[in-house]
């Protein structure tokens, strides 16, 4: 089994990148511009990548149309 890294780099909608601690991700949620990642405090960020790019991340285990 793979596990998630500890840490990863997405691109937040305005371009910038941003470094992401994986344990601390709530939940994330597909939006209008690419994915919506809600944090255990509550905190939120909406990232350029899809969430199907963000959940391969998050899942290295799960593979596209399984």
């Amino acid at each position: 089994m793979t596990e998630a890294p500890a840490v990863a780099e997405f691109t937040l909608v305005d371009g910038n990148p941003v470094t992401v601690n994986m344990a601390q991700i709530d939940y994330f949620q597909p939006s209008d511009n690419g994915t919506l990642v809600v944090f255990s405090d509550g905190r939120q960020l909406e990232l350029e990548e899809s969430y199907d790019a963000v959940a391969e991340v998050m899942n290295p285990e799960r593979q596209a149309g399984c």
